[in-house]
């Protein structure tokens, strides 16, 4: 699997923007979950790469995950769900989204 060009704070920025507007977060809520001040958000915005560890603190707190971001469209990532852990409205949101396929049995592999 080949990874793309990704400028990941674009893409952070564009979710954060989404979830902003739709009421779910702020720039001091982001700052405060992310353990710094407000100042420091806007330049992550900028950023073409990111530490993964801070991807992944980001990726929690927006829920979203950046790191699919990296793997080509055309070809599908297959998720595995562990659904004791996994509520059924998330299962639904992850299969809409075109470059991933939803495995929720062993069996359908």
């Amino acid at each position: 699997m080949s990874i793309r060009d990704v400028h990941i704070g674009s893409i952070i920025r564009r979710v954060f923007l989404e979830k902003q507007k739709a009421g779910k977060i702020t720039v001091t809520k982001f700052a405060k979950e992310l353990g710094c001040v407000r100042s420091r958000i806007y330049p992550i915005f900028e950023n073409r790469s990111i530490d993964t560890n801070l991807l992944y603190r980001i990726s929690k707190i927006l829920d979203y995950p950046f790191l699919l971001e990296y793997f080509e469209k055309e070809r599908p990532i297959i998720v595995y769900l562990v659904l004791a852990e996994v509520d059924s409205s998330k299962i639904e949101e992850l299969k809409a989204i075109p470059s991933l396929r939803v495995i929720e049995t062993w069996s359908s592999v």
